[in-house]
């Protein structure tokens, strides 16, 4: 079955904190996106409130055997440290964070017993069995509306700051996990784009009265959007410029550079638990609050992440509008027995003679808030200052969207307004935290929504060039067979580092073997933050990946009659790479290899 005889599209939102999925049936009717029904899975096992993300967490056995994943896994984790009998599970959550190739974890993942965090190999293999889970229980779903698996088009969303090979890894564990091989039925979705693709169909459902919002106006030429997707481990910020000449289709350009980091809403958390908690109990009290009654730890830190996403503004002040009531926490009775009398008294005196209180004054929640979100807005002014530098001035100034869980908070949204609200527009969706989710589901409806974007870097190849003297050493000099003098290990550009890519173009590169009995040929994939590398090996440039050309069917031929036309696709949303050859005139796709680097 082909991608465009699908019946049912399916998207899977994989994030750090939680996870999801939905769906929508291919009829006349959705295929206005405007009327487009998408359905919501909200009853995930271990959870008594129906939410449309399961917690991103997965409980194993030393076998590889899943005994419970998402919120049902941090139940059964914590009570099998309560009880002591954790011999044989490992533990992990947030474990998303340790796909990204050459990153800093930070605090994430989270893991516990034999799970190692520094282990990527163990990592990854957690991430199949998760997304097995949620795959089998998506397809049960599904299946329950009498469509088959191979009726439906899945699409799985990844941050815009990953790389290729994060991108390539994750697919491979998706297939692992159960979803289709083919590509053109297992998507990639780069998140802030079905953001904005979400806030550019459905803002106006959010809109009433008099000071009706219009919607993301992605479909008029030169608009200006910056996506700041603030999720619970990431922060993830693009910038796009619109295309009015792609008809239907909308047409995004990357402009600025794909920023971002480790600015989630989970580093407030921990905050929480190491300045908040440890401060007032002290360091060897909370460790052994962790380690003896992890059950209550957990609910100290969800009153606290229901207490930041609800704070109160006093809004008759300015320019910020500070928090305006002390944070309440209420601490369990088994914590507060195990505190020193000095602790309970101090706690109880800052409380106004309440026990088993702590109170955090609106500075101090200020304080935990700004851990982040001072890293956030400097991100999106880092942001605005590139798109000045390499787009130049538009007419209008860029409207900021905010999306992603974190985008919740009102302290957030109150430090983005006084910073950026007096110049630009802040556009944040009803509910932030499923603008990705949604977008997802109407990417993987019509894929071509999407008609070029930026390339993050100049990709090429190691290839040999006419040597040139005075310019290329000796070191690199080479004579073929029919005795030209070339220049190995040179840097074969294929597309440049900013340039607009169309997402069906093809950008070929013309190579040729070096002998006449070559049969195959090993071509070692490259990448530059330069816009005109040389040399593969020089400051800068890095092998990212390998792959293979077969070129058995001209060996014997003279070189001259050998070339072969690499064609690199760079505008989708992954590397492609396809391989004509002609003298036969056939034209194959080839994967490239990136765990060979």
């Amino acid at each position: 079955m082909g991608s465009d005889e699908a019946r049912v599209v399916a998207a899977v939102d994989f994030g750090t904190h939680g996870t999801g999925f939905a769906w929508t049936v291919r009829t006349p009717l959705n295929d206005d996106p405007l009327t487009r029904r998408v359905q919501f899975f909200t009853r995930f096992p271990g959870r008594q409130l129906d939410t449309p993300k399961n917690l991103t967490a997965i409980l194993v056995t030393d076998d590889g055997d899943t005994v419970a994943w998402g919120h049902e896994a941090r139940a059964r984790w914590v009570e099998a440290l309560a009880k002591g009998e954790t011999e044989g599970l490992g533990y992990a959550y947030a474990f998303k964070t340790a796909l990204k190739s050459g990153g800093s974890m930070a605090d994430l993942p989270i893991t516990g017993g034999f799970v190692d965090r520094s282990d990527r190999g163990l990592i990854r293999e957690l991430v199949t069995a998760y997304l097995k889970e949620i795959r089998e229980l998506a397809t049960s779903e599904i299946k329950r509306m009498t469509y088959t698996e191979r009726e439906v088009r899945w699409c799985i969303t990844v941050p815009a700051i990953w790389d290729d090979e994060d991108k390539a890894v994750l697919r491979r564990l998706a297939v692992d996990a159960g979803f289709p091989g083919d590509p053109e039925r297992l998507l990639l979705a780069i998140e802030p784009e079905a953001a904005a693709l979400y806030c550019h169909l459905r803002m106006p459902d959010a809109a009433s009265g008099p000071h009706r919002r219009a919607p993301l106006p992605l479909h008029l030429d030169g608009f200006r959007s910056v996506v700041v997707d603030c999720g619970g481990g990431t922060v993830d910020i693009t910038a796009y410029e619109s295309h009015g000449d792609a008809g239907p289709s909308i047409a995004l350009r990357e402009i600025g550079l794909a920023t971002g980091g480790w600015l989630g809403s989970e580093y407030v958390n921990q905050a929480f638990l190491d300045k908040t908690l440890g401060d007032r109990f002290g360091t060897a009290a909370l460790k052994r609050i962790e380690r003896d009654h992890p059950g209550e730890l957990l609910e100290l830190s969800g009153q606290w992440e229901r207490a930041k996403a609800t704070v109160e503004l006093d809004r008759e002040a300015d320019p910020v509008a500070p928090v305006l009531d002390p944070v309440r926490i209420e601490v369990p009775v088994t914590v507060w027995d195990l505190l020193d009398e000095q602790v309970r008294a101090r706690l109880t005196h800052d409380a106004a003679g309440l026990p088993r209180q702590i109170v955090l004054p609106p500075e101090e929640v200020e304080g935990l808030l700004n851990e982040r979100v001072d890293g956030i807005l400097d991100k999106v002014a880092e942001q605005l200052a590139t798109i000045g530098r390499t787009s130049g001035a538009s007419a209008e100034p860029e409207t900021l969207v905010l999306v992603g869980g974190f985008a919740r908070s009102p302290w957030l949204r109150e430090r983005m307004r006084a910073r950026f609200g007096e110049r630009h527009r802040i556009l944040v969706p009803p509910d932030p935290a499923l603008a990705v989710l949604e977008g997802a589901v109407h990417f993987a409806y019509r894929p071509d929504v999407f008609v070029s974007r930026q390339a993050k870097y100049t990709y090429g190849f190691e290839t040999a060039k006419p040597f040139e003297e005075g310019v290329d050493s000796t070191m690199r000099m080479y004579r073929d067979d029919e005795g030209d003098l070339l220049c190995v290990g040179r840097f074969g550009v294929a597309v440049r580092r900013m340039d607009s890519v169309r997402v069906n173009d093809a950008h070929p590169f013309r190579i040729v073997p070096v002998r006449e009995d070559q049969d195959e040929l090993d071509v070692r994939l490259y990448r530059s933050a330069k816009a005109d590398p040389r040399y593969v090996d020089e400051d800068g440039s890095e092998e990212i990946g390998r792959l293979t050309v077969d070129l058995s069917g001209t060996v014997g031929r003279p070189l001259r009659e050998r070339p072969i036309m690499l064609l690199f696709y760079f505008g989708a949303a992954e590397l492609r790479v396809e391989v004509f050859d002609p003298a036969t005139g056939e034209t194959s796709r080839v994967s490239v290899d990136f765990d060979r680097v």
